[in-house]
C-alpha cells in the first residue's frame, strides 16, 4: 500500500510545467469605496492566496491557466466569490464588499455545504450563530441536516458533547473521537485519566466564533487522532467596531463585548472579547448554576513584498474562567455543596508564509498549546452512629484500626460518631502542546491542476492534577492516592502527505485526492513502548452537466473512504491499582466503649495489556449534489465501521486469608473486661493477652477463606457499524414573498455486538459460608443483552422569509422525527448466548421456543464456560454442564444457578420505539438602523404535548417535559455595533 500511494504523489511531479500569470487588484468596501485591509483571497481547492496591504492592493504571482474561483473574505463583510478565466496577466481587477447586514439580497442562516470539497463539509456562518441565538457551540450544530435542537435548556444540565453520525451512548464512545478544535487548537485531548469521553464545548465563548467549519465525511490526512469527523471553530480576526451582546432567557443570560483594533501603520490589528454567561437549572430554584467567563485575545498582521509574496502572523489566546456551582442551595444539607471547575485556557502562535512561487504555494508552521482545570470540590455531610473504619493502607497485611488523633498515619482510621462533613476535592489537569510545518504545493501540468499537501505535527499529552484528595483525613472515607501528575506523558509524532489532481474535460471535470498519514506513539516507561499506525484517505469528485439554463443545470457525483486512527486516553493507558479488603477480625464494643477492627488488605497490582491496539475507523461516504431548475438536492450516504473499540474486561485470581470470628473468643479464659487484641500483620493470627499479666496469652482459632482478587485489563472490544443517509432540498426563493423552503433530513442506523468475554461471579456465598467459588465468562458480560440496534429518521422543514428593504429575516422551522427506534440485542457468532424460559421462576430454557425477540417472554443469559478457584485453567462449557447438573446433581445445579443472569420483564427484547412526534421552532431577526440588531426566538413554541405510544411497553405518554423533544424555551438578544 505505502509503494502504491508514494509512486501515485510522484507521477504528478514528473511532467512539464504548465503557463503561469499574475493577478492583481484592490478590494474596496461595496458602498464607501473605500479600500479593505486584511481580506483574504484564496483560490478554491488550492493552496495559492494571499492578503491584502493597508491600500487593499493584493497580487498573486505565478497563477496557472485556466479558470479558478476566488474566495474573498473579511471580518465584517459578507463573502464574495469571484470567477476569474486567467489567459494573461490580469492587474487592475477590482472586488468589492459587501457589508454583512440583513440588507443584502442574499442572507444564509441555515448550514451551507462546501460544494468545492470532495468530502461532506458544512460551514456555519456567524449570520446563521447570530439567528439562532445559540448558547453554545453544541447548539449550532442542530443545522446540520437531520440534526434538531438541543434538549438542554441551560447550561447546567449536563456536559455538552460534540458526535458526529453517532450517539454518546454507543459502542466505541463516538463523541471522544470527534475533534473540536479553536483556530488551530485541539481543545480536547487523551489526558483525562478519570474518563474516556469527548469534548465539553460549554466553556467556549460563543459570541466571538465568526464561522464552525464542519466535515462529517472523510477528512484530509493533516487531521489525526478522530474516528467520526471534525469541527473547526474560527474566532473573530480583523478590524472591526465595538460589539456589544445582550442575550436573556428564563434561565440563562449573557453578555459580550468585542473589537477589532487597528493598531496602525504595519502594526496590524488586535481583537479583543469578553463573555460572560450566567445558567441556571431552574428559575424557581435558581442555585444551581453554570458561570463562563469567556475571554479572547488575538493579534493578526501580515507582511507584503513587492514580488507578491505574503507572510501573515497569528496569535492567539482564548479561555475560559468558570464552572458549575450548587453551593448557595438553600434547598441542600446546610453547608453542602459541590463546585466544578471547568477553566481553560489555548493558545497558539502560527504564520502563513504564501510564496505562490512555481516551487511552493504556502508553508504554514506553528505551535498550539491547551491546558484545563478541571478540579471538583465536593462537600457532603455524613453520620454514623457506630464507629466504623476508613481504609488507606497501601501494603499487603493485616492491621488495625486506629483513632485519627492517637496515629495520623495509621493505615485503617476510625471514623466518629453523630454528624460530621467531608471535603473531597478530585484535580484534573490536562495539558497538551502541539507544533506543526505543512507546505502545500499547487501547480498546473498541462490541463491537469495538481495541489499537492506534504507535513508533520508533534504533540505531546499529560495531565499535572493531583487526582483525588480530601481537605480532612481524619474522616476521609476509604480511599488511596492515584496521581495524575505521576503518570507518563504520551508523544506522538506524525507526517503526512496528500495530492489532489483535478483532470478537466470538455464538459465535466474529475477531481481525485489521496493521502497517507503515519503516527508513532511513544509512551516511554511503559508496556506499550512505541506504536506506529497508518491512515490511507482516498476521495473523488465528478461533476458533469454545469449551465446556467435549463431543467437539468448541472450535477456531482462524489465518493470517499479512509481509516483514522484514535489514541488512547489515559483511563485507557494507565489501570488503577485496586485493593481487596476483607475484615480479618472484629470483636465488637470493647468494654471502654471503644471499637476494634482488623482488617486484611491486599493490593491488586494493574494489568496493563501490551497487546491493546489503538482503536480506528473505517469512513465511507457516497453522494451527490444535482442543480435543477428551481431546486438544489444534496444526497450523502454513509457506512462506517470502528474497529478495536476502547473497552475493559477483569481478570480474576484466588487468594486467601484469614478471619477470626466472634464465636473463637468463646474458650477465651481471660475476662472481656481484661483483653488486650494483637494481630499479627503476616500471618493474621490474632492473640488475646491479658492486660493485667495474671493469665496467660491466648491465640484464637481462625478460618481460612477462599477468594477471589479481581483486576480491570482493558483490551479492544468488538466492531460496531454506523449507516446513514442526509439529504437536502433547497429549493429557489419565491420572489413574490421572499420566501425561501429548505427539506433537510437523516435516516441513521447503528448496531454493535460486545463479543468480548467478561468474567464475573456472584456475591453469594457457598453452603459452607466460603465466598462462591465459580467464575462464569460472559460473552458480552453478565447481562442480558451486548448490543443494540438503533434506528431513526429525522426530517425539518425550514421556511425562511428574508425581506431585504426593512433588514428583517423570519423563520420557522419544524421539526419530525417519523421513526426512533431502539432494540437490545444478544448474540454471539460462536452460538447461542441467551435462551428463552417458560416462566420468571425457571432456570433452564425452554423446551417450545426459542425466539427471544418474541417480546413477551423472560429471558435467560448463560456464561460460555465457567472455572472453579481449585482449578482456574480449566474451563467448563457451562451450558452443557448445568444441564447434565439438573438431571444427576442438585447441589452443583443450585451452585451454577447464581451464575444465571435473568431478564426482569418480559419485553426486555422487544423493539422500543415511539409513533412519530414533532415540534416547531420560530426566529426572527431585525436590523434597527445601521447599529442595532434585535433577535427573538421560541423553541417547542407550541408547548407540545402531543400522546405518543412506546411500541415496546405498549403504554402511552405525554411530549410535555419529554427528553424526546427540546424543551420550550425562549429569548430575545440585543447586538449594539459602535
Amino acid at each position: 500500500m505505502k509503494t502504491i500511494v508514494l509512486a501515485f504523489f510522484a507521477s504528478a511531479s514528473l511532467t512539464a510545467w504548465g503557463q503561469s500569470y499574475k493577478v492583481a487588484g484592490t478590494v474596496l468596501d461595496a458602498k464607501s469605496k473605500v479600500p479593505v485591509e486584511f481580506a483574504t483571497l484564496w483560490i478554491e481547492g488550492s493552496g495559492i492566496g494571499t492578503m491584502t496591504d493597508s491600500q487593499g492592493k493584493f497580487v498573486i504571482q505565478h497563477l496557472a491557466e485556466g479558470k479558478h474561483e476566488v474566495l474573498v473574505r473579511c471580518l465584517g463583510y459578507s463573502e464574495c466569490k469571484l470567477q476569474l478565466d486567467v489567459r494573461k496577466d490580469k492587474e487592475n481587477i477590482v472586488v468589492y464588499l459587501s457589508e454583512q447586514t440583513l440588507a443584502l439580497n442574499e442572507v444564509t442562516v441555515t448550514a451551507e455545504r462546501k460544494a468545492i470539497d470532495a468530502t461532506t463539509a458544512y460551514t456555519l456562518g456567524r449570520t446563521a450563530l447570530d439567528h439562532l441565538q445559540s448558547v453554545s457551540v453544541s447548539d449550532a450544530l442542530s443545522l446540520l441536516p437531520g440534526e434538531q435542537t438541543s434538549k438542554f435548556k441551560s447550561l447546567t444540565s449536563s456536559t455538552q458533547v460534540i458526535t458526529l453520525r453517532g450517539e454518546s451512548t454507543e459502542m466505541g464512545n463516538p463523541d471522544f473521537g470527534t475533534v473540536v478544535e479553536m483556530d488551530g487548537v485541539r481543545l480536547s485531548g487523551n489526558a483525562t485519566a478519570a474518563s474516556t469521553s469527548g469534548t465539553d464545548t460549554r466553556n467556549i465563548g460563543n459570541s466571538n466564533v465568526e464561522r464552525i467549519e464542519v466535515i462529517t465525511g472523510v477528512p484530509s490526512v493533516e487531521y489525526g487522532d478522530l474516528t467520526n469527523g471534525v469541527v473547526k471553530i474560527v474566532t473573530r480576526k480583523g478590524k472591526s467596531p465595538l460589539i456589544v451582546d445582550v442575550a436573556v432567557r428564563p434561565t440563562t443570560q449573557s453578555y459580550a463585548v468585542s473589537k477589532g483594533v487597528e493598531l496602525g501603520g504595519k502594526v496590524g490589528v488586535l481583537n479583543l472579547s469578553y463573555e460572560r454567561v450566567h445558567s441556571v437549572s431552574d428559575i424557581a430554584s435558581p442555585y444551581t448554576s453554570y458561570v463562563r467567563n469567556a475571554f479572547g485575545v488575538r493579534y493578526s498582521n501580515s507582511l507584503h513584498t513587492k514580488t507578491g509574496k505574503t507572510l501573515s502572523v497569528d496569535f492567539s489566546l482564548n479561555g475560559n474562567v468558570g464552572g458549575n456551582n450548587t453551593e448557595a442551595d438553600p434547598d441542600a444539607f446546610k453547608e453542602t455543596y459541590t463546585k466544578s471547575r471547568d477553566n481553560a485556557l489555548w493558545s497558539s502562535l502560527s504564520f502563513n508564509y504564501m510564496l505562490n512561487s512555481p516551487w511552493l504555494s504556502n508553508l504554514r508552521g506553528g505551535v498550539t498549546f491547551s491546558y484545563a482545570d478541571n478540579r471538583v470540590e465536593e462537600k457532603k455531610n455524613q453520620s454514623a452512629s457506630s464507629v466504623q473504619p476508613a481504609l488507606h493502607t497501601t501494603e499487603e497485611g493485616y492491621f488495625v484500626a486506629s483513632k485519627y488523633e492517637e496515629d495520623p498515619s495509621s493505615p485503617i482510621i476510625l471514623l466518629p460518631t453523630g454528624y460530621w462533613y467531608v471535603t473531597s476535592f478530585n484535580d484534573s489537569r490536562p495539558i497538551n502542546y502541539t507544533a506543526y510545518l505543512k507546505a502545500r504545493w499547487s501547480h498546473k501540468i498541462g490541463s491537469v491542476t495538481s495541489n499537492l499537501l506534504a507535513g508533520a505535527d508533534m504533540k505531546g499529552e499529560g495531565n499535572l492534577g493531583k487526582g483525588t484528595y480530601y481537605e480532612d483525613m481524619s474522616v476521609a472515607p476509604t480511599w488511596r492516592e492515584y496521581r495524575y501528575d505521576e503518570l507518563p506523558f504520551m508523544h506522538n509524532l506524525a507526517a503526512y502527505t496528500e495530492e489532489e489532481i483535478a483532470l478537466p474535460f470538455r464538459h465535466s471535470q474529475l477531481l481525485l485526492k489521496g493521502g497517507l498519514r503515519s503516527d508513532m506513539t511513544f509512551i516511554p516507561g511503559t508496556v506499550y513502548g512505541t506504536v506506529s499506525s497508518l491512515s490511507p484517505r482516498f476521495s473523488a469528485k465528478y461533476s458533469f452537466g454545469e449551465k446556467e439554463h435549463g431543467f437539468f443545470q448541472g450535477a456531482t457525483l462524489r465518493a470517499g473512504w479512509g481509516k483514522a486512527v484514535k489514541l488512547p486516553s489515559f483511563e485507557m493507558l494507565y489501570p488503577r491499582e485496586t485493593y481487596v479488603d476483607r475484615l480479618a477480625f472484629a470483636p465488637g464494643a470493647m468494654a471502654d466503649g471503644t471499637t476494634y477492627y482488623a482488617y486484611h488488605t491486599h493490593p491488586v497490582l494493574p494489568v496493563y495489556n501490551p497487546e491493546l491496539q489503538w482503536q480506528y475507523s473505517i469512513m465511507r461516504e457516497a453522494g451527490m449534489d444535482i442543480r435543477l431548475k428551481g431546486v438544489r438536492i444534496s444526497l450523502s450516504f454513509f457506512y462506517n465501521t470502528l474497529s478495536k473499540p476502547y473497552t475493559s474486561t477483569r481478570i480474576y485470581t484466588p487468594f486467601d486469608y484469614k478471619l477470626t470470628d466472634q464465636s473463637a473468643l468463646n474458650n477465651c479464659l481471660i475476662p472481656s473486661t481484661d483483653r488486650v487484641y494483637s494481630i499479627d500483620r503476616t500471618t493474621g493470627v490474632v492473640t488475646v493477652s491479658d492486660k493485667n499479666g495474671i493469665l496467660p496469652s491466648q491465640t484464637l482459632a481462625y478460618k481460612e477463606i477462599h477468594d477471589f482478587q479481581s483486576a480491570v485489563m482493558n483490551v479492544n472490544g468488538s466492531s460496531s457499524s454506523r449507516m446513514g443517509l442526509e439529504w437536502v432540498l433547497d429549493f429557489d426563493r419565491i420572489k413574490a414573498i421572499n420566501t425561501s423552503i429548505r427539506i433537510d433530513g437523516k435516516y441513521y442506523r447503528y448496531k454493535g455486538i460486545d463479543e468480548v468475554t467478561v468474567p464475573s461471579t456472584s456475591s453469594l456465598t457457598d453452603t459452607d459460608g466460603q465466598p462462591y467459588k465459580y467464575i462464569g465468562y460472559y460473552v458480552g458480560g453478565n447481562v442480558n443483552y451486548n448490543g443494540f440496534m438503533t434506528q431513526r429518521l429525522n426530517t425539518n422543514l425550514t421556511l425562511v422569509t428574508h425581506v431585504p428593504k426593512i433588514r428583517m429575516i423570519f423563520s420557522l422551522r419544524f421539526e419530525g422525527t417519523l421513526l426512533n427506534t431502539r432494540q437490545n440485542l444478544s448474540e454471539y457468532s460462536g452460538g447461542t448466548r441467551s435462551y428463552v424460559l417458560d416462566s420468571q421462576s425457571d432456570y433452564l430454557p425452554s423446551s417450545t421456543q426459542t425466539d427471544i425477540y418474541n417480546g413477551a417472554s423472560y429471558v435467560a443469559t448463560y456464561p460460555l464456560y465457567y472455572v472453579s478457584r481449585e482449578d482456574m485453567e480449566t474451563r467448563i462449557p457451562f451450558m452443557e454442564k448445568f444441564l447434565w447438573a439438573a438431571e444427576h446433581d442438585k447441589e452443583l445445579y443450585n451452585e451454577l444457578s447464581k451464575l444465571v443472569v435473568k431478564s426482569t420483564t418480559g419485553y426486555m427484547f422487544r423493539k422500543q420505539g415511539y409513533s412519530p412526534y414533532f415540534s416547531a421552532n420560530l426566529n426572527v431577526s431585525k436590523e434597527i438602523g445601521k447599529y442595532l440588531t434585535v433577535s427573538f426566538f421560541a423553541n417547542n413554541f407550541f408547548y407540545s404535548m402531543q400522546k405518543i405510544k412506546n411500541w415496546q411497553t405498549g403504554n402511552e405518554g405525554s411530549l410535555f417535559a419529554s427528553s424526546l423533544v427540546t424543551p420550550f424555551n425562549y429569548g430575545i438578544s440585543f447586538k449594539l455595533k459602535l
